[in-house]
């Protein structure tokens, strides 16, 4: 394993992630055996990868097939300054389930789920525009999931690989919301 200042996983861990990507519900045996290593290694490993944060199990649902949600992706740019602190609320709402810094047009992404547009109107003009900093959003509804997977890819850099989320959408209406 190398040093903690450096990449925390080793080919160990990447292996077993890799075996908790295609099932996150694979027996602690199965991924053992799969990975050439004892059981309780595999539990060790996950656990201090779940301790370190690297690893959480989730369950996704497609908001599609449930029929009762609806999907958004809500592009922010926010004041340089109060970044952390939009992040910091964005993060404590319970309608949104995905959060990450870009370069680019905008500063923020945040998934957002709802049960219709009135309430993503009501999430984007209750919630959102009163977070101190938000300049203004473009909201992006996803009308089709055609890809959800959370995998390490191929990094071009052996030290921290790629946290890749591909959401292929199709159309998007997209909403414009300027708040001060």
């Amino acid at each position: 394993m190398t040093s903690q200042n450096s990449d925390p996983l080793d080919d160990l861990d990447r292996s077993i992630l890799r075996e908790l990507e295609s099932d996150g519900r694979r027996a602690f045996r199965q991924i053992a055996r799969n990975v050439r290593s004892s059981e309780a290694t595999v539990r060790a490993r996950v656990k201090r990868m779940q301790d370190l944060d690297i690893l959480r199990i989730v369950a996704f649902a497609d908001p599609e097939r449930l029929g009762d949600a609806q999907l958004a992706l809500v592009l922010l740019r926010v004041d340089p300054r109060r970044h952390r602190d939009v992040v910091a609320a964005l993060v404590a709402l319970p309608q949104v389930t995905y959060v990450s810094t870009l370069m680019g047009r905008a500063d923020i992404c945040a998934e957002v789920r709802s049960a219709d547009n009135h309430d993503l109107w009501e999430f984007l003009n209750t919630k959102v525009s009163a977070i101190e900093g938000v300049r203004d959003t473009e909201t992006i509804t996803v009308l089709s999931v055609h890809k959800l997977r959370y995998d390490q890819g191929r990094a071009s850099s052996a030290r921290r690989p790629p946290r890749i989320r591909n959401l292929g959408i199709r159309c998007g209406a997209i909403l414009f919301g300027r708040f001060r």
